[in-house]
């Protein structure tokens, strides 16, 4: 397991950040009071440091010699200093650290934390970089590596657009405005027929530096804008401020649709949803099939092993149904240990192997409630007539449903 490095000589400053990261993070944290302890730490090799703080004055290192070992190393660092001038933050800044944080300021230790939070969601995500200017592209991608993204670069607006079309996982991009072929806003256009601001966060770029290149930008779908040249605390700002609005985004849009213990969409999103591809059904551009499922004797899963259990179960068959169906089915959790599929195009003559096989999986799983293994079956109903709502088409399900318990449980019952 990755580990934070925090080389402080002042045992109340590290004692603080070893508890806090700890017990809020997660991460083990490895102290160093001194230059030589440091060096002696990193050179045993026996611990992967994901992030370094780092005091600048030491009783052995007085002149930032931690900071250049450490960045000799290739560590990702940010410095937590008493004492910070304009020459020594420029002189810091330039060796390429993270951030540099003040020990004096209340809210210290706090910004310390979501620094390193923010480092830790950034890892994994992937951000693309367009500019046509190799040395400003270069400039923002080391930024951005800095701060634990994996970068893509494209020189112009219509290479991005590859680079878009290539990169489904993509979380941020940062965009000059002019380039050759497709400018920044002109990209921008395009990206937001298909991505929204709280899927894909946009940072607009320019020299150009007024106010309507700004509102331009905004007006076409950027989240944000920042003029060049920038300072990289500001750029680290915007795009901090920019990912994490477009997650909170993301959270509350999931509180809203989705169930909270499954993460399966919420009988609302089903109803809603379903509905308007009923309507697109009835123009003739898709089928629909609609089930109804029911998980056998749950209520006799949580009189004898407990609810915690029940709630695992529910999990464990949520994960199933998740694994089992494509992006563009609509699978939910109606209430209790009831779920229902919305299947999009499944040709009719697959429908019964699909959920004949859903069914094969749920009967062989054997979900871990801590002190055993347990396994349930499920009863399904589909119903694939094409009745005028989607309430009428559930109902069928659910008709369908009942006959697959009443004939003895643990079985697909269809109607078309």
């Amino acid at each position: 397991m990755s580990k934070v490095f925090v080389v402080e000589d002042s045992n109340f400053f590290s004692s603080l950040l070893k508890k806090e990261i700890e017990g809020r993070l997660g991460y083990d944290v490895i102290i160093a009071p001194t230059l030589a302890e440091a060096r002696e730490i990193v050179e045993s090799g026996q611990h992967e440091f994901f992030f370094s703080i780092l005091d600048l004055t030491l009783p052995d290192a007085t002149n930032d010699e931690i900071v250049d070992y450490i960045v000799s190393k290739d560590m990702s660092a940010a410095v937590f200093t008493s004492n910070m001038t304009s020459e020594m933050r420029k002189n810091i800044l330039g060796k390429n650290i993270v951030d540099y944080v003040y020990k004096d300021d209340p809210s210290s230790l706090t910004y310390v934390l979501s620094l390193v939070e923010r480092l830790q969601k950034n890892t994994g995500l992937t951000a693309l970089v367009v500019d046509d200017s190799s040395t400003t592209r270069k400039l923002i991608a080391s930024l951005l590596r800095l701060y634990r993204f994996n970068v893509i670069e494209a020189e112009n607006g219509k290479d991005a657009m590859e680079k878009f079309e290539e990169t489904p996982d993509l979380s941020l991009i940062v965009t000059d405005y002019e380039m050759p072929e497709m400018d920044g806003v002109e990209m921008i256009r395009k990206i937001r027929a298909s991505k929204s601001k709280s899927e894909l966060p946009i940072i607009g770029l320019s020299a150009i530096g007024d106010s309507e290149m700004s509102a331009r930008f905004i007006k076409t779908g950027a989240n944000d804008f920042l003029n060049k040249p920038f300072q990289q605390e500001e750029f680290y700002y915007r795009v901090n401020q920019t990912v994490e609005f477009a997650e909170q985004v993301r959270t509350l849009n999931d509180l809203a649709t989705k169930d909270y213990l499954t993460g399966l969409y919420n009988r609302r999103f089903v109803m809603d949803t379903g509905q308007q591809l009923i309507a697109n059904r009835d123009r003739g551009n898709l089928t629909l099939a609609v089930a109804m499922m029911d998980i056998d004797f749950f209520k006799k899963v949580n009189d004898t092993y407990g609810h915690e259990a029940g709630d695992l179960v529910l999990k464990a068959i949520s994960g199933l149904l998740r694994s089992m169906f494509r992006e563009t089915d609509i699978v939910g959790r109606l209430g209790g240990e009831e779920f229902g599929v919305v299947a999009v195009n499944l040709e009719a003559d697959k429908l019964m192997d699909v959920f004949e096989r859903l069914r094969l999986a749920i009967e062989a799983t054997q979900v871990d409630i801590g002190d055993q293994e347990i396994s349930v079956t499920m009863s399904i109903g589909i119903c694939t007539a094409a009745l005028p709502t989607l309430e009428d088409m559930l109902n069928s399900a659910d008709t369908l449903l009942y006959e697959a318990k009443e004939g003895g449980r643990n079985r697909v019952v269809i109607e078309h």
